[in-house]
């Protein structure tokens, strides 16, 4: 009983915790209701349109304030080029 006591809590100890994954666009429908499960503009207007009624009108599109881009996303940003400097052209002499 012990062995196994001892498995567990190291298994528990040595595990990262899960982290919720967050998506780019939401689709809001009230002011208390929204779904942020959305990867794609597009999806989230499809959504979003075809829950409308009458009590809540069209459900918009939003993005969502919690997203964060992966680290690999945003180390494969657009690198800022340096410029290369202006060739200096040799002035006559007189």
């Amino acid at each position: 009983m012990g062995k196994i006591f001892a498995a567990c809590a190291v298994l528990l100890l040595g595990a990262t915790p899960l982290a919720a994954e967050e998506f780019p666009w939401c689709a809001k429908f009230d002011a208390f209701t929204q779904n942020c499960a959305f990867a794609k503009y597009d999806d989230c207007v499809a959504v979003a349109n075809s829950a409308a009624s009458i009590a809540t009108g069209a459900g918009r599109c939003v993005r969502n304030p919690n997203y964060r881009p992966p680290a690999a996303a945003a180390a494969r940003a657009k690198p800022v080029l340096d410029k290369p400097a202006p060739a200096k052209t040799a002035s006559p002499q007189r």
